[in-house]
Parts: structure tokens; sequence; C-alpha cells
């Protein structure tokens, strides 16, 4: 039983496991120059600190990167007295990384959205908002990171 249990551990410690959100060296050190935000900045202020991007303003050679997101709430269903019953959180973002001459050296786009019935308690119901926004945010975040990587 000792040796079985110990060739099973030798096979999983030797065969390269690595996580796949670990940002790999490449990623961690992409500066850029300068950070161009449009659309929601409570957004775009939640996701830009997550990304692996150094912002170095004295160089003027270095990449800029361009940051656009759109956030909506939709209702999806409304009951016999026209109360909404379920809405939709959708958060779309454009991320354009841009080289010294304005030309687009990578571009990615993310749309996540999180469907969700109402409460009647609407405190608890903004909570639960906030966090189905972090958590996309978290989302894209990684699709995010998962791009740069490959």
């Amino acid at each position: 039983m000792k040796k079985i249990l110990v060739v099973f551990f030798l096979i999983l410690t030797s065969c390269g496991y690595q996580p796949i959100y670990k940002a790999n060296e490449n990623t961690k050190n992409i500066n850029i120059n300068e950070v161009i935000y449009s659309g929601d900045q409570k957004i775009n202020d939640k996701i830009y600190p997550k990304l692996p991007f150094i912002l170095i303003k004295d160089n003027e050679n270095l990449s800029k990167l361009s940051l656009e997101s759109k956030k909506g709430i939709k209702i999806t269903s409304k009951d016999s007295k026209g109360q909404a019953v379920s809405y939709r959180t959708t958060i779309n973002v454009k991320i354009l990384i841009l080289n010294n001459n304005g030309n687009i050296i990578d571009r990615k786009v993310v749309q996540k959205n999180f469907s969700y019935n109402s409460d009647e308690n609407k405190f608890k119901f903004k909570e639960y908002q906030d966090k189905i926004e972090e958590n996309l945010i978290n989302g894209i975040v990684e699709d995010i990171i998962i791009h740069l990587n490959y």
C-alpha cells in the first residue's frame, strides 16, 4: 500500500500542473504609459487595479491602455401587477492596447451577464446586485488575464 501511495504522489508532483488563472511572467511586466477610460467609471475603477499592468508615465515609448466599459440592468419579467420579478445585469468591457503611434496591438471584448430574481427587501436586493456586479467583474478580469497569457 505504501508503494502505491508513493508512486501516486510522485506522478502527481511531477506532472507540471499550473493553475490556468495564474499570470505568467510575460503578463506581470506589461508596462504602459497611459490609461484611457471611457464608459462606466465605477466599473473601470474596479477592473484596472486587478489587471497585470504597470503604469510608467515618464516613458513616451510605452503602450497605452484603453478601457471602455458599459453596465446595463434589464427587467426580464414582470408579475400580473406590473412589478419586476427578475432582472439581468450585463457588463461589457472592451480593452485595447495601443502602441505609441496609436495602432492597436491587442484587443479583447468581454461580455458577462447574470439573471436573478427580485427581493422584497430593497437593501438586501441592492447588496445582492453589488455582489453580482463584483462577481461579473472578477470573471471579466480572469478572461482578460487568460487572453494576455496566450
